[in-house]
């Protein structure tokens, strides 16, 4: 893994971004957005928000197949038992 040195400015500029990101989610409901759309902004910060602490503060920089594969790894066995499950769920009613 390369060593890199963070200035104060670059760690400032994170904290920064990070605390938009927060922002947004909270404007989301605070602005009265319908429930699936706020949902969907607030995922999607919460994931630029990862990807961002990730990125910069964990210095995960030399990993980006490791990274997304434990990242999509959850995301395709929930969709995986998404359909195995909801026909089973079906036709029990």
């Amino acid at each position: 893994m390369e060593q890199t040195e963070f200035r104060a400015s670059d760690s400032l500029k994170t904290w920064g971004l990070l605390v938009v990101l927060l922002l947004v989610g909270a404007l989301a409901v605070a602005l009265g957005l319908p429930r699936s759309l706020a949902l969907w902004v607030i995922f999607a910060a919460a994931a630029a928000q990862a990807y961002v602490i990730g990125r910069y503060y964990m210095r995960l920089r030399s990993e980006d197949v490791l990274i997304y594969t434990l990242a999509l790894l959850p995301v395709v066995t929930v969709i995986v038992l998404a359909f195995v499950l909801i026909p089973d769920i079906a036709m029990h009613r």
